[in-house]
């Protein structure tokens, strides 16, 4: 009896197939998963700055009306322009004004001026009766409005 055996042949050819090995497909889906989680972090980030920046305008408003209530102690009001207030030192009896100018509401006096609020987009100042209304819209599009009532120590015209 003769024995068969059944060889197979190796050939030189390898057949290629182009396309990604699973590793390849798991590598490109944990990257892509990675990407996804920083972009929502992302976005919840982005979320939590705008409110603090929000905030702090807040607050550097409320900074702002206190400086403006402590300047009207010290001065007696005198007019009212669409930018500015002008007011008259009680003490020297010199003029000061506090105006919007180059995105800043900025008091005047002396020749020198002191920055009071910052980031201002749009302020517009005016008298109505016997009140002065400060409206100003921040950088951030923050509106806020301030009435100040004029003491009743000023001549009315």
């Amino acid at each position: 009896m003769e024995k068969k055996t059944l060889s197979l042949k190796k050939s030189n050819e390898q057949k290629e197939f182009s396309g990604f090995t699973l590793i390849e497909c798991l590598f490109a889906l944990l990257l892509l998963s990675i990407i996804c989680m920083l972009f929502s972090a992302t976005i919840k980030n982005a979320t939590v700055v705008t409110t603090q920046l929000k905030s702090e305008r807040e607050k550097e408003w409320q900074i702002f009306v206190i400086q403006i209530e402590n300047e009207m102690k010290n001065s007696s009001y005198e007019k009212t322009q669409p930018n500015k207030i002008i007011l008259r030192n009680k003490q020297n009896n010199k003029s000061v004004w506090i105006e919007f100018k180059l995105g800043k509401i900025v008091k005047v006096e002396n020749g020198g001026y002191h920055p009071l609020l910052m980031e201002v987009k749009e302020a517009n100042f005016r008298e109505d009766g016997n009140c002065v209304m400060i409206e100003v819209i921040f950088e951030n599009d923050l509106a806020v409005t301030m009435k100040w009532i004029i003491p009743k120590e000023h001549n009315y015209e």
